[in-house]
């Protein structure tokens, strides 16, 4: 399905996104510091109700 290649530049991509979000953001945040109050209770909200519906999928997998 996935050669050792596409997985490697699928790693890479990933790691190199994130980092420019990261980047794009903390640049963002000093300029902006009003806008993004709040943001990182918003984003471990999104994160722990991605992880709860990847938990219900695989759980359903044993039903």
């Amino acid at each position: 399905m996935f050669t050792e290649g596409r997985l490697y530049f699928i790693l890479f991509f990933i790691v190199v996104f994130i980092g420019g979000l990261i980047f794009a953001y903390r640049k963002d945040i000093r300029n902006n510091p009003k806008i993004f109050k709040g943001a990182s209770k918003t984003m471990i909200i999104i994160l722990i109700f991605f992880l709860a519906f990847f938990a219900i999928v695989k759980m359903m997998k044993f039903f």
